[in-house]
């Protein structure tokens, strides 16, 4: 009779376990175990190889499009990682021993089932890019906006009603997604952001738009299209962006 354990260690597609065995031979810095929407759910992973922890060597590793439902505390061993990518799985909390490696800058969590972000998620901070994207999110934590290092920000697709005043702290910031969610208005100090290129607001309940948003000199895209607008500051419409569902600045 096959034990469960090695029955379990069967299950590890062939693919996937030559990618870690030449990846431990060559000492190689990446690791792609994910899948695409085409693989079948049999050649997904449920668990992570005990195997990758053993590739300390490891600076991104991409596991995304599995059916993960946790992140055991091993991946600490995985001192080196700056890229992890855990897009579309099954993750109902961001475990905190992943905020002990302190060397990411970008991290990848959308299509998950998140509800919260854990505080000690301020730890990473060297993140250039964070993805909180397609969650279930109903505010922005506090946590986030100690992430002064951020240039990218993506929490579109949650179930966010407002933007803390506290995000102007991320003065970095040079694109800020919340597309479709439940914001009804965007707060006057969103123009502390000076460093914004793009700005996504699509699929909101937005009424207006602040005029001092015309004060972020770097803006080259505002999109709000999907919103029950009723008018554009006067500053934008004397730009020629007079469309009542979508204010693209060029």
């Amino acid at each position: 009779m096959i034990s469960p354990k090695t029955n379990k260690q069967n299950q590890i597609p062939q693919r996937f376990q030559e990618r870690i065995q030449t990846a431990k031979d060559n000492k190689l810095k990446e690791l792609d175990l994910s899948n695409n929407f085409s693989s079948r759910d049999d050649e997904k992973l449920t668990e992570i190889p005990t195997e990758v922890w053993e590739l300390e060597q490891l600076e991104v590793l991409n596991l995304n499009d599995n059916q993960l439902t946790t992140i055991p505390k091993s991946i600490t061993k995985l001192t080196n990682l700056t890229e992890l990518y855990l897009r579309d799985n099954q993750l109902t909390t961001i475990p905190k021993s992943i905020t002990k490696l302190t060397n990411f800058t970008r991290l990848y969590l959308s299509d998950n089932q998140l509800a919260t972000i854990p505080e000690s998620i301020a730890k990473l901070t060297y993140l250039t890019v964070l993805d909180l994207s397609r969650n279930q999110l109903t505010t922005i934590p506090e946590s986030i906006t100690k992430l002064t290092n951020l240039n990218e920000l993506d929490l579109s697709r949650n179930q966010l009603t407002t933007i803390p005043e506290s995000i102007t702290k991320l003065t970095n910031l040079t694109q800020l997604d919340l597309s479709d969610n439940q914001l009804t208005s965007i707060p006057e100090s969103i123009t502390k952001l000076a460093n914004l290129t793009q700005i996504y607001l699509r699929g909101n309940q937005l009424t207006s738009i602040p005029e001092s948003i015309t004060q972020l000199t770097n803006l080259t895209g505002l999109y709000l299209s999907d919103n029950p607008l009723e008018t554009p500051p006067i500053e934008i419409a004397e730009k020629g962006i007079e469309q009542s569902q979508i204010f693209v600045i060029q």
